[in-house]
């Protein structure tokens, strides 16, 4: 068996690919028992394994490299995120996979309590039991990266305003879009309904 087979072997091996999964996972819990007070930075890597393991529709590659400054006292722990990278999407008009720039930044603010035995999560403030070890970011930061997706992904326009989508596909678009002068006589029912003004 060659190298290659070998790689490919151990790549689909399911056990192997749950601990990666896995693994990713335990990257985005933050320790915060028993650590100083005081600010503290971490980075992570919000690579294609974290996409796949997201599941976020349509969405399985990306780069988007992710700074966490942590601010952490008796009672708060203050987190404030900057996401920068890109992911990539299929065009909405031709399909072909488009890049998507990310450059954005989060915050949440999680509040310790000593009666607290179900942690309680709202969109940017948690509040959890002062005796937490670690605070699970993975959803958290999947969240953000899905709300900061624009809501109609497009491959961009050139310096001349056209559109830089599969010239194919655009082609075969123009086709099939019905044109006024195609669509023969217009019902004089609904010629009349043009001339309504709605007040």
């Amino acid at each position: 068996m060659g190298a290659d087979s070998i790689k490919k072997a151990v790549y689909l091996h399911p056990n192997l690919l749950k601990v990666k999964s896995r693994d990713k996972k335990e990257e985005f819990k933050l320790r915060i028992s028993g650590v100083e007070r005081g600010k503290h930075s971490f980075s992570i890597d919000c690579d294609n394994t974290f996409f796949e393991v997201a599941e976020i529709p349509d969405l399985h590659e990306g780069d988007v490299k992710l700074q966490i400054e942590m601010d952490i006292s008796d009672k708060i722990v203050t987190l404030d995120f900057h996401f920068k990278g890109y992911v990539t999407l299929p065009c909405d008009r031709c399909m072909e996979p488009v890049n998507i720039d990310l450059d954005f930044t989060d915050n949440l603010v999680v509040k310790l309590m000593p009666w607290i035995e179900e942690p309680e999560e709202e969109d940017n403030l948690w509040i959890v039991n002062e005796n937490t070890y670690e605070l699970d970011l993975f959803h958290f930061v999947y969240e953000s990266i899905s709300l900061a997706l624009p809501t109609q992904i497009l491959h961009p326009e050139d310096e001349n305003g056209n559109s830089t989508c599969d010239p194919e596909i655009l082609k075969k678009l123009e086709e099939l879009t019905p044109h006024e002068n195609t669509m023969g006589d217009i019902d004089p029912r609904l010629e009349a309904l043009k001339n309504i003004k709605l007040s």
